[in-house]
């Protein structure tokens, strides 16, 4: 079986670690895998397969030869898996060669309904796509209403991650040290951290991570200066390989006003690391389900604050909820697992 992932691109992000995640695994399990990019050669992610046997195809050049290109490529496999919104508005006018073909489409979450056409496309997309799916509950619901596509044919299979071969040992620390992994975008809201921290004096009792770039990092690097934390707060630039990141922090802060089902929780708990988070997205439903870390409501920096005081004197506490969410994640979201799901709707090509 020959199976080719679509996705926009392989920067940064939930969906593109997602597809990296899977891609490998389908490969190293004996399939035959390869990806279809509409970004560029020098994304971060394509850099990292490129090191792997999962072959990537980039579509560029006008608007002719991209179809041309797509056309070509699709006919060469069985499985056709499409990873975004954007995806299902390139294959507009490419649909009827789709029809011949198992097409599923997973929706990640940062879904872009005001993108022009985006919705025609989508009410194409309905007579070519044998099966849909969704990250999380919340996410299939938020696209059943922003693409009009019946909301009960849309399944649920969660995101997976690969778990690190061995745990992490650190030793004892008097400074925690917190983590977030994110693009620098508002919506993150990674400033109030940063305000967090400075306006409840938790610079004596906390040290701060910020893996990851965008434009709001210039905003965040004044705000650091003007609250006087530069001793405190470190930018980490942008790190592809998790076991560069999770080692070195003791809790993941997510501070996000909206979310699908990030793949940074994820990856944290597969590491033992606990997390404290807005309640947004699915994230409520993980944290309280494997009880690896606590929530707060979006902006209320007091909550948040409280939080941070908790694990920071109990190291107890945090040793705990992060080898809660260790078990939780190798039971439900070990890649391997979340291949095996989605190859039940593969193998079936006979199906519509």
């Amino acid at each position: 079986m020959k199976i080719l992932h679509c996705i926009s691109s392989l920067q940064v992000g939930g969906a593109e670690k997602l597809v990296k995640n899977l891609s490998v695994a389908q490969q190293e399990s004996g399939q035959n895998v390869a990806i279809l990019s509409f970004g560029k050669t020098t994304d971060e992610f394509q850099k990292v397969l490129s090191q792997s046997k999962v072959k990537v195809h980039n579509i560029a050049g006008n608007l002719l030869k991209r179809q041309i290109q797509i056309i070509k490529l699709i006919n060469h496999f069985d499985v056709i898996h499409i990873h975004s919104p954007a995806v299902i508005r390139a294959f507009l006018l490419v649909f009827p060669f789709l029809l011949l073909k198992k097409v599923i489409y997973t929706i990640h979450g940062e879904v872009s309904p005001n993108l022009q056409g985006i919705k025609v496309s989508h009410r194409v997309a309905r007579c070519y796509v044998n099966h849909t799916f969704a990250v999380s509950d919340k996410t299939r619901l938020k696209a059943g209403e922003l693409f009009s596509w019946p909301k009960d044919n849309i399944k649920v299979i969660k995101n997976g991650v690969s778990l690190p071969l061995k745990s992490i040992d650190k030793t004892d620390k008097l400074k925690l040290t917190l983590g977030t992994v994110s693009r620098l975008i508002p919506l993150k809201k990674i400033e109030d951290l940063v305000k967090c921290i400075g306006e409840f004096n938790l610079y004596d009792q906390v040290d701060l991570k910020i893996f990851g770039d965008g434009p709001e990092r210039e905003k965040l690097e004044t705000l650091v200066n003007h609250l006087n934390l530069n001793n405190s707060i470190q930018f980490m630039n942008n790190v592809i390989d998790e076991a560069q990141i999770y080692p070195l922090i003791d809790c993941l802060i997510i501070c996000s006003e909206t979310e699908g089902l990030p793949m940074v929780l994820l990856e944290g708990m597969a590491y033992g690391i606990p997390c404290i988070s807005t309640r947004v997205g699915a994230i409520p439903d993980i944290i309280e389900a494997s009880d690896c870390g606590f929530l707060f409501d979006t902006s209320n920096l007091a909550q948040l604050a409280g939080h941070i005081k908790v694990v920071s004197q109990n190291k107890s506490v945090l040793e705990a909820k992060g080898l809660n969410g260790k078990e939780y994640i190798t039971k439900y979201f070990a890649i391997e697992n979340i291949a095996n799901a989605y190859q039940e709707y593969y193998g079936n090509l006979n199906a519509k």
